[in-house]
């Protein structure tokens, strides 16, 4: 058996949802590259969110050298198939705090086992020695220093010597990103989760080589890992969107809220997986196209802005309501609430508050 030197950093298991399949198991996307604006069709995909080596582990013995990117096949990529039913099986309303944890550690993992760093840390290695390089002394020799570390070299070597940072780089990110990756899984335990539907077909969610979005819930700027006040998303196929809610919401539950957007909904949602991509927009067939139509639409100076605002009126009151269900459950303080929601031009018709009414006037709550 080779060893398995082709790593990938998002899964198989999670870009399938997104994908048609083909012969002998096999599925295809469409995938758009950032840098050249430019649309692939169909593309396999084994052949993208990889890097040869990523996590090789730097030791002589074969057996632990691809120990970490055997853990990740056994314990994220072949786990997240039973984490993507439980997420998406709509009559599973409540979990146990076993596998809400296991949706968190597979779900999170997408995030932290990225290169997204490893690639900034690169990057900035390169500029620095670049730079330092412009100035050798007569002899030929380069000083430099990166935090701590410095070095000396000669100007001839810089190739050698920048690799061999880099590959410093990816020592510190493949220990970093494990012990980030643990003490998050555990911070956000007491997190509230929604699975939200789309009702249109016609718009469909796309994803990204960088498909966990970490953000500020009223900014959308990542202000910091830790900030109580930042939702988590993730597209989970066309049609299904996770979002892990601010801290600030947290009870320790382990109920999943299921609800219903629409069209504004995905616009917003597919603009924030865009801006967080690195190089790649995946999407199913067709989807991609149908993203930037949808983009197209919204760019009109009175449709973008109103539907920004409708999407984030929505959100801020569905996540008011939920708290409200979470605490004091079908209360009289939840039913004032909705009834608010629903007197509201720009949430009078939205189709999860209209279930909710639906469902209390079934037990005769509602006057």
């Amino acid at each position: 058996m080779s060893n398995p030197i082709k790593q990938h950093y998002i899964p198989r298991s999670y870009l399938k949802n997104f994908g048609v399949e083909g012969k002998k198991g096999k599925y295809f996307v469409d995938v758009y590259r950032l840098e050249h604006n430019h649309l692939l069709e169909q593309i396999d995909i084994r052949d993208i969110c990889f890097q040869k080596n990523l996590y090789t582990l730097p030791v002589d013995s074969e057996d632990k050298k691809y120990a970490l990117e055997k853990y990740y096949a056994e314990h994220v990529d072949s786990e997240y198939p039973k984490v993507y039913k439980l997420l998406v099986d709509e009559t599973l309303q409540y979990v146990d705090a076993k596998q809400k944890l296991q949706i968190l550690y597979v779900c999170l993992s997408l995030y932290f086992r990225t290169p997204k760093m490893l690639d900034m840390s690169i990057s900035m290695n390169e500029q620095i020695f670049n730079r330092a390089a412009q100035f050798p002394n007569k002899e030929g020799l380069v000083k430099i220093t990166i935090g701590e570390r410095k070095s000396e070299f000669h100007i001839d070597d810089l190739d050698k010597v920048k690799n061999e940072f880099n590959e410093k780089s990816r020592h510190n990110f493949l220990i970093q990103h494990l012990e980030y990756w643990a003490d998050f899984v555990k911070y956000k335990f007491d997190c509230t989760i929604n699975v939200i539907k789309i009702n249109n077909s016609k718009t469909p969610l796309i994803t990204s080589d960088t498909p966990v979005s970490i953000r500020h819930i009223n900014t959308n700027k990542f202000e910091g890992l830790y900030d109580p006040n930042a939702v988590i998303t993730l597209p989970l196929d066309r049609s299904h969107f996770l979002e892990i809610h601010p801290n600030k919401y947290a009870d320790g539950q382990t109920r999943i809220n299921r609800l219903t957007h629409d069209q504004d909904y995905v616009f917003t949602t597919n603009e924030v997986t865009a801006t967080s991509a690195s190089r790649l927009l995946i999407g199913n067939k067709g989807d991609i196209d149908s993203h930037f139509y949808l983009q197209k639409h919204y760019e009109n100076p009175v449709n973008g802005p109103k539907a920004e605002a409708k999407a984030k009126l929505k959100l801020e009151q569905a996540t008011a309501l939920m708290s409200i269900a979470e605490k004091e459950g079908l209360s009289t303080t939840f039913i004032k609430k909705l009834k608010e929601i629903l007197s509201n031009p720009d949430t009078k018709d939205d189709e999860q508050m209209l279930s909710y009414k639906k469902m209390l006037i079934r037990k005769k709550l509602w006057k």
